[in-house]
């Protein structure tokens, strides 16, 4: 596991390799961060990503959402491609599964007898 990170000016090519994972995630974050605090934006290569996980995707989203339209992802690898694909996948099954649960108690709520105030004074 390594960033490399490249510097050019007020930008930075930040290079990973190796593993993103829990296992590295703190040490990943630490770098991250101090490279925001010092470059204004940010080319980001992960051509040389071997391992990817859960926390590696969450850095990644993190990184991309707090550094807006100053980080450009530049390369991929295969990997990471696959792993975001499973994410996203997930959440959507996840989103469909909400709306589904969501849909099933508006329609018991919609059939559930209610009396009305006439039948109720009768």
């Amino acid at each position: 596991m390594s960033i490399t990170l490249v510097e050019n000016g007020d930008a930075c090519r930040m290079i990973f390799d190796g593993s993103i994972t829990y296992e590295y995630w703190a040490e990943q974050e630490d770098i991250i961060i101090g490279a925001m605090r010092r470059y204004t934006s940010f080319e980001v290569d992960l051509s040389g990503i071997q391992e990817i996980d859960l926390c590696g995707i969450h850095l990644l989203g993190v990184l991309h959402s707090v550094g807006g339209k100053n980080v450009a992802i530049v390369a991929s690898s295969s990997i990471v491609d696959q792993a975001s694909k499973r994410l996203l996948a997930s959440q959507r099954l996840a989103s469909i599964g909400r709306a589904a649960r969501r849909a099933e108690v508006l329609n018991s709520c919609r059939s559930y007898p209610h009396s009305n105030s006439a039948e109720a004074a009768a």
